[in-house]
């Protein structure tokens, strides 16, 4: 059985940007997401929507397990108020708006990152 090399140069992007956006959100604030989508596409050599595709994901599912940790841990008492707030129809709901708010910038400057790094030859 032969080694695809574009899928585990992904999955090595997947978990630098998911491992580097943990370690570095626990002591900076919740946008040095968007610095790593912007190092991820510029030191990828994948095309600019695989770069947003992999760092949308490894945001997404890290934001997802952070937020059912905290979820966990407060015994669900916060999840209903904060879907209240919003005045979304369902608790769910609130995983969804989470992931977004956390994947879409951070997979937004991969690709413009990407589009903008000059062409190598």
């Amino acid at each position: 059985m032969t080694r695809d090399p574009v899928r585990i140069s992904s999955l090595f992007l997947f978990l630098a940007v998911f491992f580097s956006a943990f370690l570095l959100q626990l002591i900076l604030p919740w946008w040095i997401v968007v610095v790593i989508g912007i190092a991820a596409g510029v030191f990828s050599q994948k095309q600019p929507w695989h770069n947003f595709l992999i760092v949308f994901s490894a945001i997404g599912l890290l934001w997802l397990l952070i937020a059912s940790y905290i979820t966990l841990t407060n015994s669900a008492v916060l999840l209903p108020r904060i879907s209240g707030l919003f005045q979304l129809p369902a608790v769910w709901m609130v995983y969804v708006v989470t992931i977004l708010v956390g994947a879409l910038p951070a997979s937004i400057a991969a690709l413009g990152a990407s589009w903008l790094k000059p062409e190598r030859s």
